[in-house]
């Protein structure tokens, strides 16, 4: 219990032999709302997406349901289990459908949100679950392959003067560690087939997934009217507020998902459920 604004319940996602702690947030007068399923970003992330101080997928939680809306997050296999993957099912793609087939049993109006990595496979997911889904909500979706997207982050990052051969050794370091970062997973394409409504968001200030990613989306999923698209001039990759260039340091300082971003996820979910009553 978290106050008298949301009932917290624990529950569990269950893969095969895998079980992944979970959280379900409720409104204290919950009646057969809908529920946001959380799908993280890469690496070993718990069910707040924990990084530094700043825990985004808490911010959007409990955002969400003061506004009437449950959610679910849930840690990550790598986060619980410490052992390396390989595949992209085994990093996300059969948890994040684990976590859906949970969900439904809280409601029947399932959403899904990811995050980064997470965005970008929530098309391949949507399509692949055999539960029904309300919407699909993105937040930083690399459009381009991750390779193309990994080395712009070098080039960012890096010293100026690095060498292209430190470059190329960062990225083959990466393939060894995991080879599925870097394969193409046709995220576009899955997007495009998909019919439900669709909201995709991305921070201006953003240098892991920019807004080169935010506009191959606009032309890419351009004329279909199942999609929102809204950039934030001030937001970073964790869409929290900041001034001039972004960087790994301004991660370290203890920030808040801005409430603006809640209220336009909120309000895409509220239209969609008016419309659907």
């Amino acid at each position: 219990m978290a106050g008298d604004i949301f009932n917290e319940m624990a529950d569990t996602v269950v893969t095969g032999d895998i079980r992944l702690p979970a959280t379900i947030l409720m409104p204290a007068d919950a009646r057969d709302v809908p529920i946001v399923v959380m799908v993280h970003g890469s690496g070993a992330l718990d069910r707040d997406e924990t990084i530094y101080q700043n825990k985004p997928f808490r911010d959007i939680a409990e955002g969400l349901t003061r506004k009437g809306i449950a959610t679910l997050r849930y840690d990550k296999r790598t986060y619980i289990y410490r052992q390396p993957v390989t595949t992209m099912d085994d990093e996300t793609m059969l948890d994040a459908l684990s976590a859906i087939r949970l969900a439904h049993q809280y409601s029947s109006r399932v959403y899904l949100l990811g995050h980064s990595l997470g965005a970008m496979l929530a098309p391949l997911i949507a399509e692949r679950t055999a539960e029904p889904l309300a919407g699909v909500i993105m937040l930083a979706a690399p459009a381009r392959d991750m390779e193309t997207v990994v080395r712009e982050q070098f080039d960012y990052l890096l010293p100026s003067g690095a060498s292209p051969a430190f470059k190329e050794q960062q990225i083959e370091n990466l393939r060894q560690r995991s080879p599925h970062y870097l394969q193409p997973q046709g995220q576009t394409d899955a997007a495009h087939r998909l019919t439900i409504p669709m909201l995709i968001l991305q921070g201006e200030r953003d240098y892991q997934v920019t807004m080169q990613d935010f506009r191959l989306w606009q032309q890419v999923l351009n004329g279909k009217s199942n999609i929102i698209f809204h950039s934030y001039p001030r937001l970073n990759h964790l869409f929290m507020d900041g001034e001039d260039k972004s960087n790994p340091m301004e991660y370290q300082k203890l920030g808040h998902v801005a409430t603006y971003v809640i209220d336009d996820i909120s309000s895409f979910i509220h239209q969609i459920e008016k419309h659907d009553k």
